[in-house]
């Protein structure tokens, strides 16, 4: 319910930036305008646009709502194969005045986010799967695996340390020690059906990995100090490392385990306030979850006039092409975009099309940008071809700018 819900409310959305133009006009109603008073000469008023045969039945109230959620007056089943196929047709005949017979970009872009938040939604992992317990044997075989590669985490530290010969090394000796004191926990050595507590024995065991790298970068960063050399780089690491522990860390808060602590591990990525917002958001990550999942569909819409400038770049030159032009572009692309991997979503749930729908996925974007570049700007293969590789570095570039900004949102408000 909540999935249809979401779904309704976006075509809801897209339904009121939608223009009501080029609707079939129907047999002369005659009579008066009731809303503006104006002598009627058809199904629609000349002067305010309001119908001319006005309902008061509660069949009549469903049937606009359903008009209203599905039918798009009908411009749906004319744009999505032009969109799926023929994109830059789509974009060219829209930009150049064909407006009536399609549905507009942004209305076609805010019902397709929100019927890919309402499917992945449905598809997605809920809390409830990680209720059900697990079976004896597949207890038995995850702690056999855990234990496996936490052996495997000691013999490395011990081959590690057999390396080094005579020289001290206290760090190594510390960690091999703390190695040999988690593997002797219950957690590692009694199977467990709780979901919840193979997934604390997990992160256990990742957070041990994680300790052990940034020791060994502290020790290498004080061999580098103690001789002279240049630390960026090991600084960088420990930065990287300690900033995953930390988030190690909220994950395993989320799950309600105790047992992890790595309080000697503090976070520092060289800009204060932005350490602020890091501890912010670790502080209750289940809550900043939420609300970046909640600003990503919210300000979906910023990935248009992120995406606008980097396709500018690609026809700066040419004067006869204007931003508006470039936007419809973005728009139609990214709704398509977004419809694609709700589609393949739906795919993957299906066994039989699971393959189908990670290609899809993969291979049919760069193809869909090829297309359209060639169709909307009249270019030929090569020029197509090779704005199609610099397009999908662009696109990688707003999607990260994208994802900065609503991650800043999140863990700032």
């Amino acid at each position: 319910m909540d999935a249809l819900g979401t779904v309704a409310t976006g075509a809801l959305l897209a339904r009121a930036v939608e223009p009501q133009s080029g609707k079939a006009s129907l047999a002369a109603e005659g009579g008066a305008c009731r809303n503006c008073g104006a002598v009627l000469a058809g199904a629609y008023c000349n002067q305010c646009g309001q119908k001319a045969h006005v309902h008061r039945t509660l069949a009549a109230f469903g049937h606009d709502l359903l008009h209203g959620v599905f039918h798009f007056d009908g411009k749906i089943w004319r744009t999505l194969p032009l969109l799926v196929w023929k994109p830059g047709e789509l974009t060219r005949r829209y930009v150049h005045g064909e407006r009536a017979k399609f549905v507009s970009p942004f209305a076609l872009f805010l019902f397709s986010v929100f019927l890919m938040v309402a499917i992945f939604g449905w598809a997605g992992p809920t809390s409830r799967t990680i209720t059900q317990p697990l079976s004896a044997a597949e207890a038995s075989q995850t702690l056999a695996a855990d234990q496996t590669t936490l052996a495997q985490t000691l013999k490395a530290l011990e081959a590690e340390k057999a390396a080094q010969g005579t020289r001290p090394q206290p760090w190594l000796d510390a960690e091999l020690n703390r190695t040999r004191q988690l593997m002797q926990q219950p957690a590692f050595v009694q199977p467990q059906t709780s979901p919840r507590l193979v997934a604390d024995r997990q992160l256990l065991l990742q957070q041990r990995r994680a300790e052990i790298e940034l020791a060994r970068l502290q020790a290498k960063r004080a061999e580098a100090v103690k001789s002279g050399q240049p630390t960026a780089q090991i600084d960088e690491d420990i930065r990287s490392v300690t900033l995953g522990a930390k988030f190690l860390q909220g994950a395993a808060s989320t799950f309600g385990t105790e047992a992890i602590q790595v309080d000697r591990l503090t976070v520092d990525l060289g800009i204060k306030p932005l350490n602020d917002l890091v501890r912010h958001g670790l502080e209750n990550p289940q809550l900043t979850l939420y609300k970046v999942q909640s600003s990503a569909y919210k300000f979906s819409w910023a990935l248009i006039p992120i995406s606008v400038p980097f396709l500018w770049l690609l026809f700066f030159w040419r004067r006869d092409l204007y931003l508006f032009d470039h936007a419809v572009f973005v728009t139609y692309s990214i709704s398509f975009m977004t419809l694609l991997m709700t589609a393949c979503v739906l795919a993957i749930q299906v066994p039989a099309l699971e393959t189908l729908g990670a290609f899809a996925l993969v291979l049919y974007p760069p193809f869909h940008m090829y297309r359209q570049l060639r169709g909307a700007y009249a270019i030929g293969r090569g020029g197509a071809a090779l704005r199609t590789v610099l397009l999908v570095s662009f696109s990688v570039t707003a999607l990260l700018l994208f994802a900065g900004f609503i991650l800043a949102l999140g863990l700032s408000s």
